[in-house]
């Protein structure tokens, strides 16, 4: 009795194993969570923030805008993808903190976004190791939503928001 228990638990175990790899990158979406800030050096002040404007934390030096935003065909179909551009102007190096994910909200309902993490594109990476003096580095998040719906968004990470007409 106790072998055959042995053996079902094993092909079960075997059964679950091989439902988790699908072979590609399933592009994970998740419902949008609080971004707790970090970053580079942490998160610069508080405030709202046109999306062109690049924000500075007075502490560190440290310069994040959102570079870029379009939409990209994706293995999880059409998302709008959010560039974000840290930037370390001072002399010395700013050590990796948690970056977390961005929140995007839009329209008049400050609808959220879900948040799409896919490894294989790239999108919802961590910040990897330190920003060298003198370096800039980029991340991409990626949404659930059409770009043309972001005529009146708003980026939140942390205390740090942009908000306005994410289209231009």
């Amino acid at each position: 009795m106790r072998s055959r228990l042995w053996a079902i638990a094993a092909g079960a175990a075997l059964l679950l194993a091989g439902c988790g790899d699908t072979g590609s990158d399933p592009a994970l979406v998740s419902s949008p969570t609080a971004a707790l800030g970090g970053g580079f050096g942490g998160i610069p002040a508080a405030g709202t923030h046109a999306p062109d404007e690049v924000v500075t934390d007075p502490d560190s030096g440290l310069r994040i805008a959102i570079s870029r935003v379009e939409a990209v065909p994706s293995i999880a179909g059409t998302v709008t993808v959010l560039h974000f551009r840290f930037e370390n102007p001072g002399r010395d190096p700013l050590p990796a903190r948690g970056w977390t994910a961005p929140v995007l909200t839009y329209g008049p309902s400050d609808m959220p976004a879900a948040h799409v993490v896919s490894v294989s594109e790239g999108y919802g990476a961590d910040v990897p190791g330190a920003l060298a003096p003198g370096t800039s580095q980029e991340l991409k998040h990626a949404y659930r939503v059409p770009r043309a719906e972001l005529t009146s968004a708003r980026v939140s990470v942390g205390s740090v928001i942009w908000e306005g007409d994410f289209t231009r």
